[in-house]
């Protein structure tokens, strides 16, 4: 076929590509934001017990703070995108119901800190911490409203710019207090101010829309409640492993004879060197998640307006540009697992290096079972993704302590873990992408997967033989690994030069 042959892609195909690439851009900036804090942090903080006592307080609240964030997100996207000219005071409405389950989240969170801390957790220092970061469920509620109202307008550019501002203040306001001496106490702190800052500039960004009539509370948590469910579900599976170490590690350290403080101390080491690899396994889902932002509220307008045969080609192209992004990250990373550790940590931090390689593999099929859930959820089935979601958490968390026992305290610990966690999430990808073709009639191509799966294998060998014993050979082992996936892609012809055109209109266009 000609080029004057090919079919111009149709303007919603590139304002949605736009808007993922803006969006993208924003999460590219998180990532690195994050690299900085959670490479900088441990420094500043000086031992790993005190950088584990941050990563398990952080982890707590992410549980709830993620699981909220995204479905209030999705379901004021959702509402508003099926109507547009009711977003003023859809959005008033989302504000209302809102601040209420902010209230009582984050009120629940500080009150119940005594007992997440010391009964959990089995560590009562972080009893104070607990109550630090209780502020964040309260101010994130209401954020999430108003970007769900930017997202449901497919206003994507200011919901990219409100993220980036989050990001910038999260990380100043973090690594301040660090830097000043507050110690672990002092960067929670700084994590609570952002996110209340973040919030006063967003309300006058966004507004807070025209009061309507009454809140139909009904129609807001029949979709909601679902929603939380597989959110909850997701994060729980993403996180859960941290506080399962923590707590495990502890017990064990107990039932060994030793003292509370010095258990909690152990624990709180592992969770450090744990919170390290996590640092690099999770890029594959952090890159991988702006999809799902623009994915959504695509699936659900199809969907809405019957549109099959655009229903089927949004998800055919999703999960092939999930799986084929998601590899390019997961595979060098995993094979050159202990240069990345080297590369970014002190030496100590090896001792997670193991754990990476694993749990890189595991959060790339996490990844995959996201978008594959995100699917799902737009289309109507967020019930599905729920259940899915639950039996995998419960492989996880079994996995998880079964597995810790057997390792004991020592070399295995971390690897024990990760295995657990990868377990679970290789079941959840199964699981949901068959739910993907049963329900929505469309998947990834066989052949993409498979050359996608090849070219992985290729960049994980390169970077696993490349020597990485010193911070420049790690370097070039992640390239090598890189570069090999990417030349197998175009060997095997699974990029092709329109896919390469694509991205350039899309650029001039951003």
């Amino acid at each position: 076929m000609t080029g004057q042959q090919t079919k111009q892609p149709s303007e919603s195909v590139m304002k949605a590509g736009r808007g993922l690439l803006s969006i993208t851009a924003s999460k590219l900036y998180f990532i690195l934001a994050g690299y900085a804090v959670a490479l900088t942090l441990p420094r500043l903080l000086g031992t790993p017990e005190a950088f584990g006592l941050y990563s398990a307080t952080v982890s707590s609240i992410s549980v709830i703070n993620n699981v909220m964030n995204v479905a209030t997100i999705q379901t004021v996207s959702k509402r508003i995108s099926e109507n547009l000219e009711q977003a003023s005071t859809t959005l008033r409405e989302g504000l209302r119901l809102q601040l209420l389950v902010g209230g009582v989240l984050g009120g629940t969170f500080f009150f119940a800190a005594p007992i997440l801390a010391k009964n959990l957790l089995l560590d009562p220092l972080m009893v104070p911490y607990f109550r630090v970061v209780s502020i964040v469920l309260f101010s994130n509620a209401l954020y999430a409203t108003l970007v769900g109202s930017l997202n449901g307008r497919q206003l994507f550019q200011r919901q990219a710019a409100l993220d980036m501002t989050y990001t910038t203040l999260r990380s100043t306001c973090i690594l301040g207090a660090a830097a000043l001496g507050l110690g672990v106490l002092g960067a929670l702190s700084g994590l609570s101010c952002s996110v209340l800052i973040l919030l006063v500039i967003s309300l006058y960004v966004v507004g807070i829309g025209r009061p309507s009539n009454r809140l139909v509370w009904k129609r807001w948590l029949a979709l909601m409640a679902p929603l939380w469910l597989y959110h909850l579900s997701i994060n729980l599976i993403l996180l859960i492993d941290m506080l399962v170490l923590k707590r495990t590690v502890a017990a064990i350290a107990l039932a060994a004879g030793e003292t509370p403080a010095i258990a909690a101390d152990i624990a709180s080491r592992y969770a450090g060197f744990y919170k390290a690899a996590q640092t690099f396994a999770f890029v594959p889902y952090q890159l991988l998640l702006p999809v799902t932002f623009i994915v959504f509220p695509m699936v659900s307008k199809t969907i809405s307006d019957d549109d099959i045969v655009s229903t089927r080609n949004t998800i055919r192209e999703a999960m092939r540009f999930s799986l084929l992004a998601c590899l390019a990250i997961a595979s060098p990373i995993a094979g050159a697992a202990s240069g990345v550790m080297r590369l970014a940590y002190p030496v100590e931090y090896l001792a997670g290096s193991g754990a990476l390689s694993v749990l890189t593999l595991g959060i790339a099929c996490f990844a995959l079972f996201v978008i594959s859930a995100t699917l799902l959820s737009g289309a109507g089935h967020p019930t599905a993704a729920a259940v899915i979601g639950i039996f995998s958490l419960c492989i996880v968390v079994t996995g998880n302590v079964s597995l810790l026992y057997l390792a004991g305290i020592g070399d295995q610990t971390l690897v024990a873990v990760a295995t657990g966690t990868t377990m679970g999430t290789s079941f959840a990808l199964v699981v949901s992408a068959y739910a993907v073709y049963r329900y929505l009639g469309a998947t990834i191509a066989l052949a993409s997967l498979c050359r996608g799966l090849l070219a992985a294998l290729a960049g994980f060998l390169t970077a696993y033989i490349v020597p990485s014993n010193t911070r420049l050979f790690s370097l070039a082992a992640l390239v090598a690994g890189g570069l090999v996936y990417l030349a197998a892609l175009f060997v095997l012809r699974e990029i092709r030069q329109s896919d390469i055109e694509m991205i350039k209109r899309l650029a001039r266009k951003t």
